[in-house]
């Protein structure tokens, strides 16, 4: 399991390796783990809120994992005769009153306190808990966050004068994952539980069951174990190939026991019903297969490196899924356990209602392609106003401790994400100089003037508050998670709120504008903006363009091998309609719902086109072998459908109702996913029994008229003849 963000965005820009210079240097500054700790009585001064503080500081310091807490006790101020002084003083007895009342006047208005460490309010203060290098990472940071948890969760705090909150990127990063991990077991395995039942209850078989689940789930485990063999790390974006597998593989499972079962009434035995099942219905798993690696390969040549990883463990996956169900389907079937009879019965219901809607098709054909043209290019206009974004708060689950935690800490400290403006000074300048103070102070002003941007610090802002003379003998170990003089490099440092990737990229475009004015200004400096917050928002929409494009190219795949494999140019053209119907629906419903794309929705599309894929694919097929002999159009579209839309039909109840119990996950991601996934099965079931045999009467039709000699595969005046020797020899041939 990967669940570094780092990892999800990471690309070989220049920008990601000054990231990794700057945290080699100074530390991350989004590797902390935070801890909210507000007063009960409303003032942290206090007397047992101080020591409760205090106590809890050292408790936390102690923690296996843990490099350095910093927390109010930790700032110095000056004092009198040049002395540095924490602020608030270090006695062995508790502090007096008027001490504390001292000690809080001087935290408010210390530039290191107020709004970093301690709220306007004065009732909460933050506790910086920064994890060593070895555990900043799965899954050693997983242990030390949980830790962290034991601590604050201990008797002790939870009944003290202290309410103690825990936030920052390695624990929302590590609550996410829990969350997630959870929530998709418990409902995935009861979404597949309910699958299963429905299945066993449509074939009033258990048997039937077992050969329908068995292969794809299968085929699953191979695509998840070759992510094994070949070292590629599970995240966001890899989790999603089992189910890819699953999806496919289900929907083609079924295809071949409904193949089968027609074997069997007609008398055919199990073996010879197998082996006819694997001629018929495997040339178009194989093509499904062969189209899905193909797009999701194109992945390979993405910006991303998690993309790239997607889309070729994607590819490998749905050929894995293929093996699976076309190797195991048609040997459980043919066993004795499961021959025969005890493959169970095709649904009546759904068999009828797919005829029905083929017929009502092949009858309206020309109104339904027009309005089959006509919505999937406004469902895709409205589509294009999508944008990408991503927020940390979707991860978590609705209410959870974590995200009011977040929210507290953006509104009272500025965000709980750190970001770094890099200030690099030309040589014969020290890193004391009033220059390179001046420099720094002109940024935090820059900073300071854009909205979600806590109160920037940096070396000026400690050295504002010292003499000339204690400046000077300033050392550089004391501050040098602000400054390394060796590289000649200072950190304005800063924390920003969970706005979203859409709304930081802007502010970060305005930064970025007006530091290119400063060095332009100051010849021989460098100002860098940097952060993984930086280069998540603006590396999410590169990730999401990544995965649009690769839509892109496999619809384009799509119609150019179903053109080759069955001897139709217009097929591949035809097959556009029904494979983008679904990802038009998905564009708009999400921009009607407001939301935007982030990986989890974008995966969303290629699951759907996947399975949109498999049964126009089925359809085609089954349409090519009647067009072979002879019948005409809108008969062969009729007994395509009659051999394929039972499976559709159940296919595709079958998965919605196990995404439909995702829905109910109490995280915003994985509840979008299931309901964008139910409305791609049902626009994929729609188009594929609706709008597809419209589109093939109609285009057959306009072939007879406009060109009357010409014939293909599948259109014109009569099929096309095979070569000699070929499986399928049209009617001519015969004759």
């Amino acid at each position: 399991m990967d669940d570094d963000l780092r990892s999800l965005v990471r690309d070989g820009s220049d920008e990601f390796q000054l990231v990794d210079e700057v945290a080699a240097l100074f530390g991350p500054p989004d590797g902390d783990c935070i801890v909210r700790a507000t007063a009960r009585s409303g003032d942290i001064f206090e007397a047992e809120p101080l020591a409760a503080l205090d106590a809890l500081a050292g408790q936390l310091k102690r923690i296996e994992g843990v490099g350095q807490v910093r927390s109010i006790f930790d700032i110095r101020r000056q004092g009198a005769a040049g002395a540095v002084l924490p602020v608030i003083p270090r006695r062995s007895e508790p502090l007096d009153a008027a001490s504390r009342a001292e000690a809080k006047k001087r935290a408010e208005q210390h530039p290191l306190v107020a709004g970093h460490l301690l709220s306007a309010d004065s009732a909460s203060s933050l506790l910086l808990v920064q994890l060593v290098p070895e555990a900043d990472g799965s899954p050693r940071s997983s242990e030390t966050v949980a830790r962290i948890e034991a601590v604050i969760a201990d008797d002790a705090h939870a009944a003290g004068p202290l309410a103690l909150e825990l936030t920052g990127l390695p624990a929302l990063r590590e609550q996410a994952t829990r969350a997630l991990r959870r929530d998709m077991i418990i409902f995935n395995s009861l979404g597949l539980s309910l699958a299963v039942i429905l299945s066993a209850a449509v074939a009033r078989s258990v048997r039937s069951t077992v050969v329908a689940c068995v292969p794809p789930f299968v085929g699953a485990v191979w695509a998840l174990g070759i992510l094994g063999l070949c070292n590629a790390p599970v995240n966001i974006l890899t989790s999603v190939v089992p189910s890819l597998a699953l999806v496919v593989g289900t929907c083609d499972s079924i295809h071949f026991i409904e193949d089968m079962r027609r074997s069997v009434r007609r008398g055919i035995d199990p073996l010879t019903a197998s082996s006819g099942a694997v001629h018929r219905v495997g040339m178009a798993c194989g093509l499904t297969s062969i189209v899905t690696a193909i797009g999701f390969a194109s992945l390979a040549i993405a910006e991303i490196e998690a993309v790239r990883t997607f889309g070729i463990a994607a590819a490998v996956g749905a050929l894995a899924s293929f093996m699976a169900v076309t190797l195991l389907t048609p040997l459980l079937a043919s066993t004795r356990f499961c021959s025969g009879l005890r493959l169970g019965r095709s649904s009546r219901l759904a068999g009828r209602a797919a005829n029905l809607l083929a017929a009502f098709s092949v009858r309206h054909a020309r109104p339904l392609v027009v309005l089959a043209c006509g919505i999937t290019a406004a469902l895709g206009l409205v589509g294009t106003r999508l944008d990408a974004d991503n927020r940390i708060v979707d991860s978590l689950p609705t209410g959870a401790p974590a995200s009011r935690a977040l929210a507290r800490v953006d509104a009272e400290f500025g965000g709980a994400m750190g970001i770094d403006v890099v200030v690099g000074w030309p040589e014969g300048l020290d890193w004391r100089d009033p220059a390179v103070l001046a420099s720094l102070l002109r940024v935090e002003e820059l900073l300071g003037c854009e909205a979600g941007i806590s109160r920037p610090i940096s070396l000026s802002t400690i050295a504002s508050e010292l003499p000339p003379r204690a400046r000077r003998r300033l050392d550089a170990a004391s501050v040098s998670d602000l400054v390394a003089p060796e590289a000649r490099m200072a950190l304005v440092r800063a924390r920003v709120s969970d706005l979203g990737s859409r709304k930081l990229e802007g502010i970060y475009d305005r930064i970025d504008s007006n530091l290119a004015a400063v060095e332009r200004e100051l010849p021989g400096w460098r100002f860098r903006l940097v952060g993984m917050s930086v280069v998540s928002a603006r590396n999410i929409r590169q990730l999401v363009r990544d995965l649009g494009s690769s839509l892109v190219v496999e619809v384009l795949v799509i119609g150019c091998i179903l053109a080759i494999a069955f001897r139709s140019p217009l097929a591949g053209i035809v097959s556009l309609i029904p494979n983008v119907f679904p990802l038009a629906v998905i564009a708009a419903l999400l921009v009607l719902t407001g939301r935007a794309l982030d990986p989890a929705t974008v995966i969303v599309f290629n699951v759907c086109l996947g399975l949109a894929v498999d049964d126009t694919v089925h359809v085609l097929s089954a349409l090519a072998r009647n067009r072979r002999e002879g019948v005409s159009i809108a008969s062969s579209v009729r007994r395509a459908v009659a051999e394929t839309g039972n499976a559709v039909v159940v296919g595709g109840v079958v998965l919605t109702l196990g995404f439909a119990v995702v829905t109910a996950s109490s995280v915003p991601a994985l509840a979008g996913f299931g309901m964008l996934a139910c409305a791609a099965v049902a626009a994929a079931t729609l188009a594929e029994l609706v709008f597809l045999p419209a589109l093939l009467v109609v285009t057959d039709d306009v072939v007879k008229r406009r060109w009357p000699v010409f014939h293909d595969g599948i259109f014109g005046t009569g099929p096309l003849v095979w070569p000699a020797g070929s499986r399928g020899k049209t009617a001519e041939a015969s004759a």
